[in-house]
């Protein structure tokens, strides 16, 4: 195993040679040989702050370059016209090619009418829709809205817009259908028909993605665009490994709660709901369709799914867990295209010997299988668990997967779908890690990473501490609660068996009123996008900043 510190040794002898080549050290001719270019240090770069209360979502570049973002939760002390959550998008930019030089967005000063707004770095932000906003009847309950399985009633309406997804409907892509995720129990999907007129855009038609046929969804967090053109939207179930709760009617607290579980419950029109029916990645297929079909890939695991990211040979597929003591994932489709069947995996770390400063210490990573299975065996046994409610909770045991079943699973004697329903617990108990912590979005650019222009993966890693920074097992690093943006190296193959820290968060400050982490640098990253060049979005769920940002990192080069 190369260290850390070998590592870094190699690249300066690397970074020596090539400038001795560069300077014709050791070359017998007398031909003049250029100078290399000089080496450009990485910077970031504030792009964008918004209101206050406010979390930065849905970072959604099209092919040909255009942004979208949403605003989700302002705060409701702000002006009317901000206190409603928004689905947006950056125009008059062109984000396949952004200038070279970019003047930052101030920071506004929290007590001033600009903290009360969205500033963008260029161009400006159109709104495209805010909660409630029922496009002439298109969406009845209005923008955000969660309607009941039949349709006929509201269950709630939700202030939380995150992932979107662009799906062109025509060549040139000035038309097409936006998707947006709205995080909340239950959840739901939106679709607004798109059109481009000039720099902006024109919303033609509205409606919600009918989940009924997958018993509703919930907690629809980030996401991504599959390679072949569907939606994938996460249920970001952080209650995941914590199922024996779910039908305990005196449970008061948890995300879900047993009142969001009683929300689930209305949606489906009285029955109760199965817990193993909710955490999964939902694939809208036929997107463009007049109904758009949700599938959901019980096969890539149940967990706090912030959002999956498809490498390029269409079969490799990892996946982030949010929250405390969490793990980190990675699943392998039998066929490229499909995901319905394959195999899933969980990491185990290895942390640089001798390094706990989170700024420098890398882990080597290697995967353990979990197991194998598809769809339709696993949801054989998840219908297994139906007709369970609260009358069967008994306090201390459980209606649902135990700790029994979980040994013989490791042991190799229980059923395998226990990998792909408690997903967390399966691993913990096969020897991955799983002390995580806040483990968001992960992206790569897919035709950089193809070509092996970019060959990398970025993750967000919006606060370490906890299970990280506790001193104990396989993560043992000192807290850093304003984040830190992690690097991947991908592989030929698309494995990843590396990462260290690319973007780390500045000195946190708790006793301040203002910013509680410095604003010149990242507090607790959330989404992150990779562009074409190689730099990278980054958008912020924070208390540590007053106003929300979006940065823009470029890596060192040369």
């Amino acid at each position: 195993m190369t260290s850390f510190s070998d590592k870094k040794l190699l690249a300066v002898a690397i970074a020596s040679a090539t400038l001795l080549t560069a300077c014709g050290g050791d070359s017998d001719s007398d031909t003049p040989v250029a100078a290399a270019p000089a080496p450009t240090p990485a910077s970031l770069t504030r792009l964008a702050t918004i209101p206050l209360g406010a979390e930065l979502t849905g970072m959604e570049k099209t092919a040909n370059g255009e942004l979208f973002f949403n605003i989700q939760h302002p705060s409701l002390a702000l002006p009317p016209e901000e206190t409603k959550a928004a689905v947006g998008a950056w125009v008059g930019v062109d984000f396949n090619n952004l200038p070279k030089e970019i003047t930052p967005v101030p920071v506004p000063d929290p007590t001033s009418a600009a903290a009360t707004t969205t500033h963008v770095a260029m161009g400006h932000y159109q709104v495209l829709g805010r909660e409630g906003n029922t496009y002439a009847g298109g969406l009845p309950f209005g923008l955000g809205a969660i309607p009941t399985a039949d349709n006929l009633g509201l269950v709630k309406q939700s202030n939380n817009p995150d992932f979107n997804a662009f799906i062109p409907s025509n060549e040139d892509g000035s038309e097409g259908f936006l998707f947006s995720a709205w995080e909340d129990r239950p959840g739901a999907v939106s679709r607004l028909a798109l059109q481009k007129n000039g720099d902006s855009w024109i919303v033609n038609d509205a409606l919600n993605v009918d989940f009924s046929g997958v018993l509703g969804t919930m907690i629809n967090c980030f996401g991504s665009v599959s390679p072949w053109g569907t939606p994938l939207t996460s249920e970001e179930n952080y209650e995941a490994e914590n199922t024996h709760l779910w039908n305990n009617a005196a449970r008061g607290g948890g995300y879900p709660s047993y009142a969001d579980v009683q929300a689930i419950q209305t949606y489906l029109g009285g029955t109760f709901p199965n817990p193993y029916d909710y955490g999964y990645i939902v694939e809208i297929t036929e997107p463009t369709a007049a109904a758009p079909v949700p599938v959901k890939h019980f096969t890539l695991g149940r967990s706090a799914h912030e959002n999956p990211i498809i490498m390029p040979d269409d079969k490799t597929v990892y996946l982030t867990d949010d929250g405390g003591f969490k793990g980190f994932y990675k699943f392998v489709a039998d066929t490229a295209g499909d995901l319905s069947a394959g195999t899933l995996y969980a990491a185990k770390v290895v942390q640089d010997a001798g390094i706990t400063d989170s700024a420098e210490a890398g882990f080597d990573i290697s995967w353990v299988e979990l197991g194998s299975s598809n769809n339709a065996d696993i949801e054989t046994f998840i219908r297994s668990f139906d007709g369970i409610d609260e009358t069967d909770y008994v306090d201390g045991q459980t209606n649902y997967v135990d700790d029994a079943d979980i040994a013989a699973y490791a042991a190799g004697t229980g059923d395998v779908e226990i990998a792909f329903v408690e997903t967390l617990r399966a691993a913990e108990a096969k020897g991955a890690t799983t002390e995580f912590n806040k483990m968001e979005g992960i992206n790569i650019n897919y035709e950089g990473a193809k070509s092996g222009k970019i060959p990398f993966m970025y993750v967000a890693m919006s606060d370490v501490t906890g299970s990280m920074s506790d001193g104990t097992g396989d993560i043992a690093i000192t807290a850093n609660r304003c984040g830190i943006v992690y690097r991947f190296p991908l592989e030929t193959d698309f494995n990843v068996s590396r990462m260290e820290p690319a973007v780390v968060g500045g000195a946190y400050d708790g006793g301040s009123t203002t910013d509680k982490c410095d604003s010149n640098g990242i507090a607790q990253p959330d989404n992150v996008l990779v562009l074409d060049d190689g730099s990278v979005l980054i958008g912020e769920d924070t208390g540590n900043h007053k106003n929300n940002m979006m940065w823009l990192y470029r890596p060192a080069k040369g």
